[in-house]
């Protein structure tokens, strides 16, 4: 019995250590942390990815200008008339060269020829503008507008009587001038124009007359297309 029992206790514990290899471990799941690497090219905080945005502008930039205006007409009864007063435009770029704007004025001169009378030019105009040359902040433009004016002025009657008379009809305008971004929202734009309108000549009898208008205005940038922004 003695002999049994030392046999058991020299052969136990290698008999234990085979039933123990031959029993195959059991997996301990493991749990992913912040600092453990899930996998190649995983993370556990994965990095967002930039998603294209679900709308951009098609390269349109809009524009708004008001500021002073100029004008010198050919009127009857004298040499020159200087009119002085307010312009206003607006204008759509649909690419870097070129693009369409809407122009308004109204320049008037008081007491003509010392009549105590009056004289206006109202002028709506609608063209195409073109940009020869953009730089960083500074471009150049031309266009060439079409549309109408409504000229008030003196109309000389028989002896030295005088009526204040106007002519509502067809006018055009070609010119250009630069512009001068200062900040991504405003600019400055200073141009000039040759004008050609209508009106009673020293007969009595509609004509087209010549007259030059210079504006210098403050712009506004509604939407600029960011590609353009300077």
């Amino acid at each position: 019995m003695m002999v049994y029992g030392l046999a058991s206790s020299l052969f136990w514990p290698a008999l234990a250590l085979a039933q123990t290899s031959s029993t195959p471990p059991i997996p301990i799941p493991v749990t992913a942390t912040s600092s453990e690497t899930l996998g190649p090219g995983s993370h556990a905080n994965p990095v967002p990815i930039a998603r294209a945005p679900i709308f951009v502008g098609k390269g349109v930039t809009v524009r708004a200008s008001v500021g002073y205006a100029y004008a010198s007409l050919s009127l009857p009864l004298s040499n020159r008339v200087n009119l002085s007063g307010v312009d206003a435009t607006a204008t759509a770029d649909f690419s870097p060269r070129i693009g369409v704007s809407v122009d308004s004025s109204y320049v008037r001169a008081a007491n003509i020829i010392d009549t105590g009378r009056h004289a206006d030019v109202l002028s709506y105009l609608l063209g195409p503008v073109f940009y020869p040359t953009r730089a960083a902040k500074l471009s150049t433009y031309v266009h060439g507008l079409f549309g109408g004016a409504r000229v008030t002025g003196v109309i000389p009657e028989n002896g030295n009587e005088y009526e204040l008379g106007y002519v509502n009809k067809f006018s055009w305008a070609v010119g250009g001038g630069v512009e001068y971004q200062f900040s991504p929202s405003f600019a400055l734009q200073t141009g000039g124009d040759y004008q050609r309108i209508y009106f009673f000549n020293s007969t009595t009898e509609v004509g087209g007359q010549s007259g030059f208008r210079a504006v210098c205005s403050v712009e506004y940038v509604f939407w600029q297309h960011p590609e353009r922004r300077r």
